[in-house]
């Protein structure tokens, strides 16, 4: 269907009453909000329509002049389908991750430990000075993005399906690119996540007390957990014995590979412990949110983890999900017979803040 059947005019007409800045709005809140879809529009139709409001006739696209006006509204279709396309992926990583706003490419994040515990402070007396090291955690972001061209050969021979299916994978691979980085940083596949003081160092270990091996998942193996959380100490108030307090799980989340999911989901939802033989009840029952991904399974068919990780994972985003249009009349379209280059782009990367709410148990 072609934008004159579906919206009743032709759009050299929305060209001529609104200006190339005032269609292409239009053609965005059109697309926004669903009244028209990017499969409304051919890379031909835009081509002779935009010319045909520059030039008073239609020509034909060997022939043509590329105006301004084609790319900023084939740039909307292009951009509203990789949009969409990035949303639709189902992912698991926005649910492991804080997103931090980020105006660096290496984030440096201080914190202090070592704090006193607080004083007895006895009426009219003085408040104490607490001694404070400091100490920091830093984390690298990193630009990732693609380039889609529009030829003139993509125009001639009307290549729009194509052109909107490439669109839709460029899409559909940055968020499933931004998934790997985000579940691979949790699982601390290649040790890059956690780099105190700028040195990389293993996120999991008996060290910061949220390893435990030879923990198969189960009632056990939670009670296992439950347990490792239970003698972690928050280091600022120290770690002296005596002179800590204790973590909280404020909101629990067990990711598994997909080995565990039916084991996982029962644990998780059942009245009576799918393990047992004699109808016990079933006290982890809604006390934790089940999460599988791809990138967990490949790596073991037994390694799970829990914690509550958006407390010691960030997303440091430099540059969310961004579309841009290259401008008319650049070199490309003289050398190569391009007519429309579009660009998409992120910028940012996983970093861990923290290293007391997360856990992992291996088999």
């Amino acid at each position: 269907m072609s934008f004159r059947n579906k919206m009743g005019t032709a759009l050299h007409n929305l060209l001529e009453s609104q200006g190339p800045d005032g269609a292409t709005r239009v053609v965005r809140d059109l697309l926004e909000t669903g009244k028209i879809q990017p499969t409304d529009f051919s890379l031909r139709e835009i081509w002779e329509q935009c010319t045909f409001h520059e030039f008073g006739k239609v020509v034909p696209a060997t022939e043509a002049i590329a105006s301004s006006s084609f790319p900023k509204i084939t740039g909307e279709l292009i951009n509203s389908r990789i949009i969409s396309a990035y949303d639709a992926v189902p992912t698991i990583g926005d649910q492991l991750v804080t997103t931090v706003q980020s105006n660096v490419e290496r984030e440096t994040v201080a914190g202090f430990t070592d704090v006193e515990t607080p004083d007895e402070i006895p009426e009219l007396h003085e408040y104490k000075d607490g001694t404070m090291t400091e100490k920091y955690v830093t984390g690298q972001s990193i630009k990732y993005g693609k380039m889609l061209s529009v030829s003139e050969e993509m125009i001639t021979f009307d290549k729009t399906g194509q052109v909107l299916a490439r669109a839709q994978r460029i899409g559909m691979k940055l968020a499933q690119w931004k998934e790997r980085l985000i579940v691979q940083g949790v699982q601390d596949i290649n040790t890059t996540v956690y780099r105190p003081s700028n040195v990389p160092t293993a996120f999991y270990s008996t060290t910061n007390g949220n390893l435990q091996a030879t923990n198969l998942f189960g009632e056990a193996g939670m009670e296992a957990i439950l347990k490792l959380v239970h003698y972690q100490k928050d280091d600022s108030l120290g770690l002296d014995s005596n002179d800590y307090i204790g973590v909280a799980i404020m909101n629990p989340t067990v990711l598994i590979p997909q080995d565990l999911d039916v084991e996982a989901s029962q644990l998780a939802n059942s009245t009576l412990v799918p393990e047992s033989n004699d109808n016990a009840v079933n006290t982890f029952k809604g006390k934790f949110k089940v999460l599988s991904s791809p990138y967990i399974t490949q790596q073991s068919p037994t390694t799970w983890y829990y914690g509550d990780f958006k407390e010691d994972f960030w997303w440091t985003e430099v540059w969310p999900l961004q579309t841009f249009t290259q401008p008319a009349n650049h070199d490309d379209a003289f050398k190569a017979d391009v007519k429309a280059r579009f660009k998409t782009r992120m910028f940012g990367g996983i970093m861990s803040v923290d290293v007391k709410h997360s856990y992992k148990s291996t088999a």
